[in-house]
């Protein structure tokens, strides 16, 4: 059967990191060694992880996982998609509207060990940096 991917950030604090892998073990079945673990600018870790679902599976992500969101990755960077469209406006002095986006080129480089994300509407853009978790 075919699988559909999907690429998942959570933002969890430190003292509930080995609750949360759990978690994600029993619901998913989603090992330790398949999550990625990143400090953040804030007191929280961001994890990324896939999720395999069945085509036409749906799971609600915000009920299963709080502070979590689909993510897309480039490189090094993180974002989600209202953000980058954003970010294409920011750096293109673009107003919101009828916008080619994808015919918007983004240096991916200037975003390395970053994460961009909308926040109440505003562009937020956080250092990470990869964490080992033994």
């Amino acid at each position: 059967m075919q699988k559909k991917t999907i690429l998942l950030a959570t933002f969890v604090n430190p003292n509930y990191l080995d609750k949360f892998l759990n978690k994600l073990y029993r619901k998913f079945s989603i090992k330790k060694q398949s999550v990625f673990i990143f400090e953040t600018e804030g007191e929280d870790y961001l994890l990324t992880y896939r999720i395999f679902l069945n085509l036409g599976q749906r799971v609600d992500i915000r009920k299963e996982f709080r502070k979590t969101i689909q993510v897309h990755k480039k490189s090094n960077t993180f974002f989600t998609i209202n953000a980058l469209n954003k970010l294409i406006e920011k750096e293109n002095n673009l107003t919101p509207g009828n916008i080619d986006y994808k015919s918007h080129e983004v240096d991916w480089t200037k975003y390395s060990d970053k994460i961009i994300l909308l926040n109440n509407n505003e562009l937020d853009i956080l250092n990470i940096k990869r964490k080992i978790i033994e």
